[in-house]
């Protein structure tokens, strides 16, 4: 995910829950957290729920910036589903088939 000034408060959101698998990168000009873990399917909601939370962050730059960012889960080598955020909520779908070389 990339930040425009929610950096801080994403970070607080994460520190509230499970964190293990979350990094926010220090250094150069763009503040964004990267998500990399193993964890089963039930446990995903718990990653998804606070990916929400993140993503309703009120924009906080002068440009009306909201977190934006792009997800990729596997389900069991089965299938990979999507979570797009953007405009302050999270879209979840069916990977694309371009994606299945991640996980295949």
């Amino acid at each position: 995910m990339q930040f425009y000034g929610q950096k801080a408060e994403a970070e607080r959101i994460v520190r509230r829950g499970d964190s293990a698998g979350w990094a926010f990168p220090e250094g150069g000009w763009l503040d964004a957290a990267c998500y990399a873990r193993a964890v089963r399917s039930y446990e995903s909601e718990a990653v998804l729920e606070q990916v929400r939370e993140i993503a309703a962050l009120p924009a906080m730059d002068e440009d009306d910036d909201r977190v934006c960012g792009l997800f990729l889960a596997v389900h069991k080598d089965e299938f990979q589903t999507e979570w797009l955020v953007r405009d302050g909520e999270v879209r979840v779908g069916r990977a694309p088939e371009r994606y299945d070389c991640l996980w295949r």
